[in-house]
């Protein structure tokens, strides 16, 4: 609203054209009152005769032109959805929606926070996968049989009641044949091969050969060991704050201490195996070697592991139990000679004959 001048002219009674600045625009109405309809709206005029002042005021409401926002509108913010999914991606964690679509990074930190012990549930079982081969070479021993397998004796075939004229000349045959069996033992034959096959199906996560030699009921075992070097070199752990796997390097007195644990285990498992495949096996002796390099330059066998185990002392083990022992501190107790410098490396040992 304000006061201006203007000109005018009038070309019917009551009709006038108005000229100003801002164009023409044609009045309506008498002197002093007036409605202007012009190019900016309709106005309401209220004039004082003779001076050339008058008072304005809109009527009508301006039209609002509508222009058109190029702009890009703001996506709409992501939400969580009602399913995570969590995947290790090489060594990382990585989030995905239902779809496999992956979690927009904003959400991450949510995601993390909703899984909470699941999350490192996931981690961890992860990492015990990777470990797997790795703890195994100290449960060598853990699949020891706990059964006694039998051997036919060498006492001659049973005989048979129609081969008898009386019934007590058979049982006086059978009382005969019984003691025969029990002084003769097991076939010496059937014997060894029996044993060859036990030890001869077990599986070796490295190379591991055998020599055999069994006398009188004693076993004896010249072990060519996996090498040192053979050993993994790290170990897998987990980064729970990055969510991520990490391999971490073993000290060389952590894997001298690994190749002990897993020697021990080793020898362990072949004595049980073999105390397994009958009670004809009445002693199991153990040699176990490796090659060096010595102080001449050049790899020579060294034995770093010898123990002698009688049936009497086997037995009293329960193998129902053997995932719970430790099989160096087992070994050791009956007389093991398995040493150790400071640094963890095994000692050179007189081999058993």
């Amino acid at each position: 609203m304000g006061f201006r001048f203007s000109k005018r002219i009038s070309i019917l009674p009551g009709v006038r054209i108005n000229l100003s600045k801002s164009g023409a625009s044609l009045s309506v109405g008498p002197r002093g009152a007036s409605v202007t309809i012009g190019k900016q709206g309709v106005h309401g005029n209220v004039g004082i005769p003779g001076t050339g002042l008058s008072y304005r005021e809109r009527l009508d409401k301006p039209s609002r032109t509508r222009v058109s926002d190029d702009r890009p509108q703001p996506s709409p913010k992501p939400e969580l959805p009602g399913r995570v999914v969590v995947k290790i991606v090489e060594d990382q964690t990585e989030f995905f929606d239902d779809a496999e679509i992956p979690l927009d990074p904003s959400l991450i930190p949510s995601a993390k926070k909703a899984l909470g012990d699941q999350l490192k549930d996931f981690l961890e079982s992860h990492v015990e996968s990777r470990n797997d081969s790795l703890d195994a070479l100290g449960k060598l021993h853990h699949d020891i049989p706990t059964f006694l397998g039998s051997i036919p004796s060498t006492g001659g075939n049973k005989p048979q009641k129609e081969a008898f004229g009386s019934q007590e000349a058979y049982m006086d045959a059978l009382m005969c044949w019984r003691a025969e069996q029990a002084n003769s033992g097991p076939d010496q034959t059937a014997l060894e091969n029996a044993l060859l096959g036990a030890l001869g199906t077990l599986q070796w996560p490295y190379e591991t050969n055998i020599g055999i030699d069994f006398t009188d009921g004693r076993l004896l075992l010249d072990v060519d060991l996996p090498e040192i070097e053979a050993m993994p070199e790290s170990r897998w752990t987990t980064d729970h704050r990055r969510c991520s796997l990490i391999s971490k390097a073993l000290t060389k007195q952590q894997v001298a201490g690994l190749y002990v644990e897993h020697i021990c285990s080793l020898i362990l498992r072949l004595i049980g195996h073999s105390m397994a495949v009958s009670e004809g096996i009445k002693n199991v002796a153990i040699s176990a070697y490796t090659q060096r390099n010595a102080t001449l330059g050049r790899p020579d066998d060294e034995y770093v592991a010898t123990v002698e185990i009688s049936r009497g002392d086997w037995d009293q083990i329960d193998c129902t139990k053997m995932p719970a022992i430790d099989p160096q501190n087992l070994l050791r107790r009956y007389g093991a000679c398995i040493e150790t410098n400071a640094r963890g490396i095994l000692l050179v040992q007189r081999a058993i004959i």
